[in-house]
């Protein structure tokens, strides 16, 4: 019977170096350098070894380690963000909590199903998942490296006293999660937030000077159509008695080319007279 993952620490110890060889490099300043070093996976946790290179004088010492677990981290994200030294700045997000269980349970399911399949096929089968762990592993930890990269990177973010707490304290920092009432609590401080921000908004600074300037701007704006709209109006008046002016002509020139009217027959009688 195929044993778990767990009972057998050396499968990452094998291709730890590889997975290791490649550290995103997000940062050129060489001051404060953050990386983990090593990660061990057990059942229900993993262990992260936060390594620190620094030049920086706010640390005891210029080269150092400390074991981590991933609530240490989402507590370090968590103090960030309630810190209002911090307002504006976009805090990078928490790494994602490690979730290998999918892969134990596929692993638990080829153990129980070993004596239906031949040794070959078992063997490649469990090559398969120990990889498809291995790479879930791999992912998992350098997200939690990337996220204390960034923070390490940023100017502002890396002064943080809680930071350094995080990357020098050589014990467990005892933090946990935040219980329902907490969470309650957030949100509840986050909308009070909210709320205030849009009745500060509502507010408006009265400066006579320029609400005089308005109005002014305003009506002369208003006396300004309106003038147009008279000028436009006269102007197609102008045009219409033009019209006319032109059908009148027209009929003076239609009465100038005809030869014979009856107008000759009233104006030869007068002549007649």
């Amino acid at each position: 019977m195929m044993d778990g993952l767990d009972d057998h620490p050396d499968l990452l110890s094998d291709d730890q170096n590889k997975g290791r060889s490649e550290t995103v490099d997000l940062n050129t300043d060489t001051s404060l350098i953050v990386d983990i070093s090593d990660a061990l996976s057990e059942r229900d946790k993993v262990k992260f070894t936060v390594h620190t290179k620094t030049t920086l004088p706010e640390f005891r010492e210029s080269e150092f380690s400390v074991v981590r677990q991933h609530e240490e981290f989402v507590w370090l994200h968590d103090q960030y963000v309630e810190n209002l030294d911090f307002a504006g700045i976009v805090i990078p997000p928490p790494p994602p909590r490690p979730d290998f269980d999918a892969s134990r349970e596929k692993l638990q399911k080829l153990g129980e199903g070993e004596g239906t399949m031949t040794k070959e096929e078992f063997n490649k089968m469990k090559q398969e998942l120990e990889a498809e762990y291995l790479a879930t592993f791999k992912k998992t930890v350098a997200m939690h490296e990337v996220f204390l990269q960034r923070l390490a990177a940023h100017p502002t973010l890396r002064t943080d006293h809680n930071f350094r707490v995080f990357l020098e304290y050589d014990q467990e920092l005892s933090v946990r999660g935040k219980n329902k009432k907490e969470r309650l609590g957030g949100m509840f401080k986050t909308l009070t937030k909210s709320m205030d921000e849009v009745l500060l908004s509502g507010q408006k600074d009265v400066d006579a000077f320029f609400e005089q300037e308005k109005t002014f701007l305003l009506d002369y704006h208003t006396k300004v159509k309106d003038a147009t709209l008279k000028c436009d109006r006269m102007t197609r008046k102008h045009k219409d008695v033009a019209d006319s002016y032109i059908k009148i002509s027209g009929g003076f020139v239609g009465l100038g080319t005809v030869e014979n009217t009856n107008l000759d027959k009233y104006g030869g009688r007068g002549k007649e007279r």
